[in-house]
């Protein structure tokens, strides 16, 4: 990915204390900036997940509910954007599992479209359907490291796996992507 695009990938920086207080003890005004600020961020957790926009943007939802429900028990024992970051993995991964079936992408993400081919032709389209159609165990660990760039120890948190399992996970995954890569390419 190019360098330029990093910065959209990025976690925005935290609310401080005193706006968390504030929207957990229910103004809507401080939750409505968590929202806004989040928003990009659960979306694209959850469509990376899901591969299509229609369930991500339920996944999204379900998401904020879950934050707006569960905020007064956040104890800022992990950065407040990690936490959002697992219960939106959460929200897409149980709305995977209550679907049953492999997701079939209708749309590449706005961010996606906006890249330029990123080698001799290999676009963000094309990676965007090659990442769908690699396995679940491998697409989720894969693209917590190489699009939103998280640490392993955190990929392993989030995931509940172990450290080692998640590392062989990503680097199959990179595997398996480049293979498909390769082989679109040369098609």
């Amino acid at each position: 990915m190019a360098s330029s695009n990093w910065e959209k990938w990025r976690l925005p920086a935290d609310p401080s204390p005193a706006d968390l207080a504030r929207a957990a003890a229910g103004e809507r005004q401080a939750f409505r900036m968590i929202v806004e600020r989040y928003q990009h961020m659960v979306y694209s957790v959850a469509y990376n997940v899901l591969g299509n926009h229609a369930d991500a943007e339920d996944a999204a939802q379900d998401a904020f509910l879950r934050c707006y429900r569960s905020l007064p028990q956040y104890r800022s024992e992990a950065s407040f954007s990690t936490w959002l970051f697992r219960l939106a993995l959460t929200a897409a991964i149980d709305a995977q599992r209550r679907e049953r079936r492999r997701p079939e992408p209708v749309d590449v993400p706005e961010v996606a479209g906006e890249a330029a081919a990123l080698a001799p032709g290999i676009d963000a389209a094309t990676i965007a359907r090659a990442l769908a159609d690699l396995p679940e165990d491998y697409r989720t660990p894969t693209v917590l490291r190489d699009v939103y760039g998280l640490p392993y120890h955190e990929i392993a948190e989030l995931t509940g796996r172990p450290l080692g399992t998640v590392k062989v996970m990503v680097h199959r995954g990179r595997a398996a992507l480049r293979l498909r890569l390769r082989a679109e390419r040369e098609a």
